[in-house]
Formats: C-alpha cells, structure tokens, sequence
C-alpha cells in the first residue's frame, strides 16, 4: 500500500521557528465553542453511505503493565482506547485532514475546526463504489511538530523534562497505517516511541530509602528527543541533528511510575525516540550525599519503537548493576510468541502472561483437548506473582493467594526462565500435584526457573515440590527455589522436595534450593522428603542428580500407626529416599551435590517404625550411588518405639546393594548409627575440616561421566540453552576457588561427548 501524501518534508528543519501544537489546538478549540462550530460527526446521510463523512473506530495496541501489573499514564494506554478530544492527523484521498475521538460515536470523526497550514478542512467522503481508503493516521497531534513557514511536518518530538504527567503522557506517539474498509471502518494503532523503565533497588549497605531519594537521569547530553516520521508507514526513526539551530541531543528526566514493584524502591519511566545508546552513558543516579553513579549501554543497545526495556538497577555505594529485559518484548497485549530453533515460544512478560499460559497448558478441566500440554514459554522477565492481587480478575487474585501448578495433569513442553525471577508463589490448597509446575513428563525441559519467596502451605497429596511435585522422564536444569514448605499430611504417601516431589528416571543438574521444609504427618503410608527431591527412583532409565546444593533445614514428624512399610519415613539433605524398589535394571545417581542444612526425622508413636536422617540422603537403597558429595548439617532420627532410628552426617542407612563413596560428612555424630564407616579417601567424617580437606574426599580424581544437561551461555540469546545435549563432566565440576566448603560450579557445561 502507498499512501500519497500531500506534504512532503524538507531534509533539514529548522527546530527554532517550530510551535508545540498545545496552543493551536486550545486556540481553535475555543473558538468552536464560541461560535457554535462543531465537528462533523453527525453525517446528513447513513454511516457509510455514498457521499457520507468518513468515520472510523480505532483501537490501541497497548502492551501489558509491566511496571507492577499497572500501564504507564498515558491517556490512550490503561485500556487500549482513546479518549474523548484526542486530535490526531490523517492522511485520506492525497490529503492532511485532522480528526477528533468523540465517545459517544466509538471512534474518530473529522473535524474542520481546525485551521492551519497544510490542513484540509473538508470532510472526507464515501464516494459510489469506494470499498475502501488508503490512510495513515497518527498522533496524539500536540506530539507533532509545526513549522510556521510549513505548517505539520513529519516529526514529532518528546520533552526533555518528562517529571509531569503532561509532559510524559502527551508524547505518547502512535501510528496506523492501513487500508480502512468501507463495511467496517477501524484503525488499529501502534506505539511508535521507545518505553523505558529504571526500577531502583538497594544494595550494600544502602537502605531503600537512601535509594528512593536518588535523582536518576537518562543520558548526559546524547539522548535525541526529535523523530523522523516514515510518510508511508508512519513508524519512526531518531532525527540526527546536522547543526544550525535543530535540537540537539539532551540529557533527559524521567517521570517516577504511579506504583514500584515489590523489592525496588523506586521507578521511572520515560518515552524516547527510537535510537542506539550502545556505548553512552545512559543511566545516572545522584545520592543524597552527592554521590554519582552511571551505567554505560552495553553495545548492541539499540531501542526500537514500539518495544520496551526495563532495567533493573541494584544502586550500591560505588556502582550501579544492572540487568535489561529481553530487547525483543514488544510494547503491547496479548500472546506474543518467537521462534528459537524452529520451536515457537510464548514470551512470558508478566504476571498476567504467566497465569494465561498456565491456564491454556491446564485447560477447562472438562473439555477434551482443551489442555495444551506442550507449550513452550521463554521468560524474558522479572515477575511477581502477588501482582495479580491488585488485579481487577476475580480469578488472577485468587491465583495470588493460591497458585494453580501449570500442569496440573501434565507438561510435557519447554518452558526456559532464562535466568529471571519468579517471585510470590504461595500454595495453600491440595493439588494432585503441588509446585510451580505440577506434574512434567517426558519430553519436557525445564531451565533457567529462578523461584523466590516460595510459600507452599496447608494440607498436601502425594506429590510436593518448590517447583514441580512429579517430574517423570524429563529433565531438569540450572534452576533454583527460595522460601518454605510447612505442610501436614494424614491419609496418603507424601513425598515432598524443595524443588521436586518425585523423581523418575529424569536428569536434575545444576540446581540450587534454600527451601525449610518441615513435614508433618500421621502415617498411613511412606513419606519421604528432601532439600532436593523427596524420593528418587528409575522406573523407566537412568536416573542423576547432578551438582545440585541445598540449604535449607528439613524436618519430618510422624505420628500414628497406620503403615506396613519397611522404610516409612525418610528424610535427606538432598533426597529423601535414592534407589530402585523394584527389580529395575537401570542405575540411579547423586553425584557432586552439597547439603549445608540440619536433618531431623522424627517419630512420636509408639508403634516400630524405621526412622531415617541423613545429611545427604535418609535411605540409600539398592542400585542406588551416592559419590562425589558432602554435606554440613547434623542429621538426628528419633523414635518413640521400641527400635532405634537411623541417622548418620552422610546417609541414614545404605543397603548392601548400593554404592556410598568419595563422600564427606561434616555434621555432628560422624557415622552415628548408618553403619557407613570411614574409609581413607573414601568415607570421611570430621565436624572441622580444613582447608582442602574436603575437596580431597569429593573432587578426587574422577572422569568421564555424561548426562543429558542444556549449555549456559551468557552471550546467546536465550542465555539458557532449550534443547539438550549430551555433556561429560568430571571433578572439575568442583573447582570453585573455595577451599574449605567448596559449592559446585553450576555455569559448568563439561566437556563435548
């Protein structure tokens, strides 16, 4: 589509004879109303008749709020609509015409109060056999630029001090060029500027409110401010000034958002001309002290219009660190998606992004099909589920105090968290499967999830984990989970995890848990619980747990008499239970994974039940290898029966066909009662350890080991690798520089196969 336009720009502009259009528009406005003139939307003929004016409805491409759940003020952004007075220019049938949106007709009139340069005043009109009119059209008209020699030139400009309302949500600048249809006349608009948004959260010794007191700015002198405006598509490109009396690039003041997300002390926003600041100072904070801080863009910074970029900024005494958001989210609703590797992703931007996608991949729960289980999701930001407490959705507030598992049947996609957070996941009501996820099945990958304030409460089913509650044949990489578990259980197995419930011939790598789980139960059944996983078995293949670390306490309490099994309650700084209680052929392994928390199982009935602790894991059974592995806590197993319990720094109890080696235990009681004795530089025991003296026991020699894992790559694009690869690893994987507690090396991708 062309669209001839009538006025075709000079190269150069002269920005000092150019007026805002406020005044213009009140000026003209006020004589309309004072000599009775109104705009002419009340055609003589039939809506869309031959000789009738044009009309049309218009629409917004708004994005979702992404500063707190809440849209920018902008008056045409909160709803995706425009409001009653708002001007914009159009371009119909070779000429420049100004409209007006009227609410009470739904959408845009002309309106030939206006009087200036290069304005027609006459109403457009249907003519016999038009179908349709080329157009482009776009506004708000106060953001564009007037020439008193030229009249409307196609530029349009943002203010350097954006702190008003005004002065920021008059600049919002938006654009629709199309075809508009005789039979059903409506324009959808675009977002032509750059949104960016600085949330500000302390670090160091800093308090919040030391850092909600910064004056921040956008640039220093290198911010342009003036945009071209394609005459054909309307989008827009920054105006580089060549000198003479044109604008140049300024430094700009932000306008402080109307809400802060949780943990920041304060935002901004503001509305740029797309433009590259690779390389520029871009982001300054001044302190109360007088301290200045600056961040420099990263090369490739190029900010496109119509995207948003937030930036996270941790304000310390002498730096700001700061991370950006994907730069590929654009600024608008609905389902956005992108192909990586000829998969396609949903992009997961919000809290409301997030609740939608767990709904479609949960379905109606009646519906046969209605349940699209293998979607794939890439976060490409911060989210923080509490949000949707504020929201106006009966039903997104009700998944703030009580999460739904995505998947609650199953998930058998890809959902990449690309090093994001997830923030405010509280569960309080039974699921079949209680976490984030529910329960994921082969082939699934989950990666890059990084879960806070995890707050899963109340009375559980079989399945509980931060996480996910059943993993099954999938695998599971580089995630992470903060918070607490405190749930009871009286009248089934539990088995829960502080990232994963139940474990199933699945590969979980290079995960990290700080989760306090503390189970209470009247047994009926088993129940076993771990910081990692609660129970690990390998009914359909191999089975790893690989270079993970928990931190958190784990406490399990039984009571009653109700259960038959052998090994009813079992509890592990990593995993509840490990091995095969069938005759499966297949192996399953915890290699290289650190425990710091205590370890307490305990059973208050008077019945003889078996009571299991461990620092690293409460029951090692058969086909089960637990190497290259230590543990800092103290494991105790207390019964009220007549048998003792199980407990040990390293396993509660190792059955004879299965593997303890290159293990320490740091924890107080050495062996205790596991019966796993010390062996010299196999097995060792010591509460103070010296430097060194640990990773001699764990990072002794060892090769080629190989697994399924995914690469981290912090230059790609994602940074979290979505499809997964056959890697070999080896004792390196504990060569952190840390010689007395050494962590694992999670960034590790080992070697090629």
């Amino acid at each position: 589509m062309k669209i001839h336009n009538h006025i075709i720009p000079k190269a150069i502009r002269r920005h000092s004879i150019r007026l805002w259009l406020a005044t213009a528009i009140t000026m003209t406005a006020t004589l309309a109303a004072l000599t009775g003139c109104s705009a002419d939307n009340e055609p003589e003929n039939p809506t869309g008749g031959d000789g009738t004016s044009v009309t049309f409805g218009a629409t917004i491409a708004a994005r979702e709020g992404h500063d707190n759940g809440n849209a920018p003020t902008s008056r045409a952004i909160p709803d995706g609509t425009f409001e009653e007075g708002d001007w914009i220019l159009v371009h119909i049938d070779g000429e420049r015409k100004f409209f007006v949106y009227r609410t009470a007709g739904g959408g845009f009139v002309h309106d030939p109060t206006i009087s200036a340069l290069n304005i027609d005043p006459t109403p457009p009109v249907w003519q016999g056999g038009e179908t349709a009119k080329d157009v482009l059209a776009y506004g708000p008209a106060r953001a564009i630029l007037y020439d008193v020699d030229e009249g409307y030139v196609f530029q349009c400009s943002v203010n350097e001090d954006q702190r008003k309302d005004k002065d920021y949500e008059r600049r919002d600048y938006v654009y629709a060029a199309q075809s508009l249809d005789r039979g059903n006349p409506a324009l959808t608009f675009r977002h032509g500027m750059t949104r960016v948004v600085v949330r500000l959260r302390p670090g160091g010794s800093l308090s919040s409110e030391e850092v909600a007191g910064a004056s921040v700015l956008l640039g220093d002198k290198n911010i342009f401010l003036v945009a071209d405006i394609d005459p054909q598509t309307g989008t827009l490109t920054a105006h580089v000034p060549t000198g003479g009396n044109q604008l140049q690039p300024q430094t700009v003041t932000p306008h402080r958002c109307a809400a802060t997300p949780t943990g920041y002390a304060v935002a901004y926003e503001a509305l740029l001309p797309p433009q590259d600041v690779s390389g520029k100072l871009f982001i300054s904070a001044q302190l109360s002290d007088g301290t200045e801080l600056g961040y420099a863009a990263e090369s490739g910074s190029m900010l496109e219009g119509g995207h948003e970029y937030i930036y996270n900024v941790t304000v310390e005494e002498n730096r700001l660190v700061v991370t950006v958001t994907d730069s590929d989210v654009p600024w608008q609703d609905g389902i956005l998606t992108t192909k990586i590797d000829g998969k396609e992703f949903r992009l997961i931007r919000t809290a409301e992004d997030l609740a939608r996608f767990a709904s479609d991949v949960n379905g109606d729960g009646v519906t046969s099909g209605s349940a699209k289980t293998d979607l794939n999701a890439l976060q490409v930001a911060d989210i923080d589920l509490q949000e949707l407490a504020g929201s106006k959705d009966a039903a997104l507030r009700a998944l703030a105090a009580d999460w739904v598992p995505i998947g609650n049947d199953s998930y058998t996609g890809i959902y990449c968290g690309n090093g994001y957070t997830i923030s405010g996941l509280h569960i309080t009501t039974n699921h079949s499967y209680n976490g984030f996820f529910g329960s994921v099945n082969s082939p699934a990958l989950l990666t890059g999830i990084h879960l806070r304030d995890v707050q899963i409460t109340g009375t559980i089913g079989r399945y509980t984990g931060g996480l996910a509650g059943l993993v099954r044949s999938a695998a599971v990489t580089l995630c992470s989970a903060e918070g607490a578990i405190e749930v009871t259980n009286s009248n089934d197995a539990a088995l829960v995890g502080g990232l994963v419930g139940y474990v199933n011939s699945c590969s979980i790598n290079r995960c990290h848990t700080t989760v306090n789980i503390k189970v209470d139960v009247t047994l009926t059944n088993l129940v076993h619980v771990g910081g990692i996983a609660g129970w690990c078995i390998c009914s359909y293949g191999n089975n790893i747990l690989f270079a993970c670390r928990a931190d958190g306490d784990v406490s399990l309490t039984g009571t009653g008499t109700g259960t038959s099994f052998s090994v009813p309650l079992c509890a592990g700084g990593i995993a509840g239970y490990n091995g095969s209680n069938d005759n499966s052929p297949y192996k399953i392994d915890i290699y290289a994974c650190q425990a710091t928390g205590d370890v307490t199982a305990t059973y208050t009935g008077t019945k003889a039940v078996n009571v299991y602790a461990g620092g690293l894991v409460g029951y090692n059974e058969r086909m089960g290898d637990l190497e290259y592995s230590y543990a800092r806590g103290t494991a105790t197993a207390t019964t009220g029966g007549n048998i003792p319990g199980f407990a040990g720094a390293i396993v509660g109890y190792n059955s004879g066909t299965s593997t303890v080696r290159k293990c320490f235990g740091a924890g107080a009681g050495g062996k205790g009662t596991s019966g796993l004795e010390a062996k010299n530089h196999n097995i060792a025991y010591n509460t103070t350890p010296l430097k060194g003296e640990i990773k001699e026991t764990v990072a002794d020699s060892w090769w080629g080991y190989n697994f399924s894992t995914t690469i981290y790559d912090a230059s790609a694009t994602p940074a979290y690798g979505i499809s997964i690869v056959e890697r070999v690893f080896d004792h390196s994987i504990w060569n952190t520089g840390e010689d007395l507690w050494p962590a694992p090396n999670m960034e590790w991708n080992g070697e090629n196969k």
